[in-house]
């Protein structure tokens, strides 16, 4: 009997985590989206050093999301607004099962990857990571240049630091594997 009963919560509940995943976005207050969901406008292709290459060959927009090829990308991807010191930054990543980039914030780089299946230094975040293929919230709240990093809701950077390159708006890393990212936005702290 009980069996029967839990095994009827879980399937009862799997709509509901579907559509969870693919719940309408909605633009949080006082935040700006950097991307549109329709194609690169506002972002270029840089090396990390957040001087132009002008190619942004790898790098296009799919289903909504700022998608990279990493077989074909030969930049990264940085986007045209700025942001201060004190702001905080949101996001959505999914990652293919043992991909590996990064978020530049002002010329800092975030390790962002496939957590779960990562190298030893952020092994410790895949507790809180969902699995290869699913989309993750990414968090920077950033105060005096350093930010508390939140992944899915759950602190896993209490004091990172971030670069001083206020000069660059958020940068995308290509690294290894195929990436997607959507919904990134900023909002200044008064």
């Amino acid at each position: 009997m009980t069996r029967m009963f839990l095994l009827t919560l879980v399937v009862a509940s799997i709509p509901r985590l579907l559509a969870a995943e693919d719940a309408p976005f909605r633009l949080e207050e006082g935040f700006v989206r950097l991307d549109n969901g329709k194609d690169l406008t506002g972002w270029y292709a840089s090396k990390w050093s957040g001087e132009p290459t002008g190619d942004a060959r790898g790098w296009s927009v799919v289903d909504g999301a700022i998608q990279l090829d990493v077989t074909v990308a030969t930049s990264h991807l940085f986007c045209e607004t700025h942001h201060s010191r004190n702001c905080i930054v949101r996001l959505q990543y999914c990652a293919a099962k043992g991909a590996d980039s990064g978020l530049s914030v002002h010329g800092q780089q975030f390790q962002v990857r496939d957590y779960p299946n990562s190298l030893p230094d952020t092994q410790p975040y895949a507790r809180y990571a969902k699995p290869p293929g699913s989309w993750n919230d990414l968090e920077l709240d950033i105060t005096d240049g350093v930010a508390v990093i939140r992944l899915n809701g759950h602190v896993i950077e209490k004091a990172w630091k971030i670069g001083e390159h206020p000069e660059r708006g958020p940068g995308l890393q290509k690294e290894v594997g195929d990436f997607k990212f959507r919904f990134i936005r900023v909002k200044e702290k008064k």
